[in-house]
């Protein structure tokens, strides 16, 4: 329960004066390269995952509230689907077309997934000396996508994902041993979905409305806290947002929206942007 309240002051702007969103149904695969065998040293830090996907007024959907296309590509006529991976997110087009990234660079080294989530949270861990494996999106249609690996390739029906464990490796550790690591590739297909991300490049964060009348909220607001920290069940509340109406999912994005946009800790006043009545943007997110 909320103790207290800080005054926010934000600023209201229209939707020309931020790009467009990217709103596109099409095929979406998923791919993530982990290596269970190995000791994480990393862990993730994100308080908030970047894609959250989830079904609402039938119509099933990726929100990406971050940005995660490269700046520049194909516009969304040419995509065949989209892939993303614990590194991004690109457009396939063309056909056969690359991969995000699986893994990282770091310290010198490679930054490998120990166990990841795509769009969310993932542990890793540094090596030297690590061989990637080749992996490519082959085909893409309505029904199936076909993956390319160095065990053969891969192919993924609708609705269903597959696990391919790879040849193993020999790394070198941060410690300086050598040793051997087993890659795992999984790949789903969870088939057609919408996405809904913010224009390339563009540095604005796309919300679902949540139901949320702009018009309606005071500025500045008064913002419930507990402890000092904003209480985002409380503000829905206050706002007249009612989230039990909503997929549970979008509690998430509700969480990342109240603190991109009314935290009383973040640094400026945010600038609210109404899209349409389903999309909501903060053009300054923290």
């Amino acid at each position: 329960m909320a103790d207290g309240a800080a005054s926010v002051s934000w600023q209201r702007v229209p939707p020309s004066a931020l790009a467009e969103p990217l709103v596109v149904e099409t095929p979406l695969v998923e791919v993530k390269l982990e290596h269970p065998g190995l000791l994480a040293a990393r862990l993730g830090e994100g308080f908030f995952p970047d894609a959250v996907p989830y079904v609402a007024d039938g119509e099933p959907r990726t929100v990406y509230w971050r940005g995660a296309l490269p700046a520049a590509g194909p516009p969304p006529s040419a995509w065949d689907g989209v892939c993303a991976t614990t590194h991004g997110l690109r457009a396939l087009a063309g056909g056969t077309d690359g991969l995000p990234p699986l893994a990282g660079d770091a310290d010198g080294g490679t930054e490998l997934v120990v166990d990841g989530t795509v769009g969310g949270d993932s542990t890793a861990a540094v090596v030297r000396d690590y061989d990637p494996p080749a992996v490519g999106v082959a085909s893409v249609g309505p029904d199936a996508v076909g993956v390319t690996t160095p065990a053969g390739r891969v192919t993924v029906p609708a609705g269903d994902r597959k696990r391919v464990e790879l040849s193993d490796r020999t790394v070198a550790t941060a410690d300086g041993d050598r040793r051997e690591v087993t890659p795992r590739l999984t790949v789903r297909f969870p088939g057609r979905r919408t996405l809904y991300h913010p224009d390339r490049g563009a540095g604005y964060a796309l919300f679902p409305s949540f139901g949320l009348d702009l018009d309606a909220v005071s500025n500045p607001v008064e913002v419930p806290t507990t402890a000092g920290e904003l209480d985002d069940g409380a503000l829905a509340a206050a706002l007249g947002v009612d989230l039990d109406a909503r997929p549970y999912p979008e509690r998430v994005l509700w969480q990342a929206f109240a603190h991109a946009a009314f935290d009383p800790h973040r640094d400026g006043e945010a600038r609210i942007a109404a899209v349409d009545a389903r999309l909501v943007a903060v053009g300054n997110p923290p």
